[in-house]
């Protein structure tokens, strides 16, 4: 019989992508399913003081700061050359290059849909998301390259950041009251042991089932014949420091072969 513990020589991990649809309706700036919130937010460039007229708040923000933070992460031209920290910000179609990358429209206003990560995932599938304004036939768009389009012309008006969760309209167009739809995405990923136990190892049993009489450590009669071998039920996985990381329990008990060798695969996900 080997040692309680076998070193496992083979192990794949293989990744698999999921995708959960939403369709939230935002209300008056705010939305929510299953407990996490998704908010609208009016963003407008430092015209006036802070929290005074057009420029006041939304959802608690100073809209001037609001923009402040949307230009500095995602809009404004940083130095140095693209692809080592320079360029724009994010994703650049060709198709739209150079004006994705400046918040135009009226004054320099924008509105900005804030999606929480629990809901998002690794992120925004890209292509999956709508706008649909609330009373109105007018509808947005993700072309799946981070661009946000009027569905009926196809005109830019805005960004998505996929794993962001962040949708920009490049005006002052209400997103107050909206449904938006989008699906997020999960990466999964699957991990498969090979468990392979020789014809020669785990032969033997602690199970205290084999003991007639347990407090003298008396083996019962069935055990001593020739015809005994022990069930394998569990297989258990290691680090290591003996510490047990993953259980993977049988569909049901398989005898122990003492003429063939035995593999055991165990599946899990994270």
């Amino acid at each position: 019989m080997a040692g309680a513990f076998k070193t496992i020589a083979t192990k794949n991990i293989t990744r698999h992508t999921a995708h959960k649809s939403y369709a939230i309706s935002i209300v008056e700036s705010s939305g929510s399913f299953d407990g996490l919130e998704i908010f609208q937010y009016e963003a407008i460039p430092n015209t006036s003081e802070y929290g005074t007229g057009a420029s006041g708040t939304t959802n608690g923000y100073d809209k001037r700061d609001i923009y402040d933070s949307i230009n500095t992460n995602f809009y404004k031209k940083v130095e140095g050359p693209p692809g080592e920290g320079g360029g724009y910000q994010g994703h650049v179609d060709p198709t739209f290059k150079g004006s994705e990358r400046i918040l135009t429209g009226s004054l320099g206003a924008c509105q900005v849909i804030s999606i929480p990560h629990l809901m998002i995932g690794d992120g925004i599938k890209p292509g999956s998301v709508k706008i649909d304004i609330s009373g109105s036939s007018d509808s947005y768009s993700d072309d799946g390259h981070g661009n946000l389009l009027r569905t009926t012309s196809g005109d830019l008006q805005g960004n998505i950041f996929y794993t962001h969760g962040l949708i920009v309209r490049h005006n002052s167009t209400d997103f107050r009251n909206c449904t938006v739809s989008f699906k997020n995405t999960h990466v999964i990923e699957e991990h498969e042991y090979m468990c392979n136990a020789t014809k020669q190892e785990f032969n033997a049993t602690t199970n205290q089932s084999v003991l007639s009489d347990i407090a003298n450590g008396t083996v019962a009669g069935f055990v001593s014949s020739s015809a005994f071998n022990p069930y394998v039920t569990t297989v258990g996985l290691y680090d290591d420091n003996s510490n047990l990381l993953a259980i993977g329990k049988l569909g049901q008990a398989i005898k122990k072969s003492e003429k063939f060798d035995t593999s055991y695969v165990v599946r899990f996900d994270t």
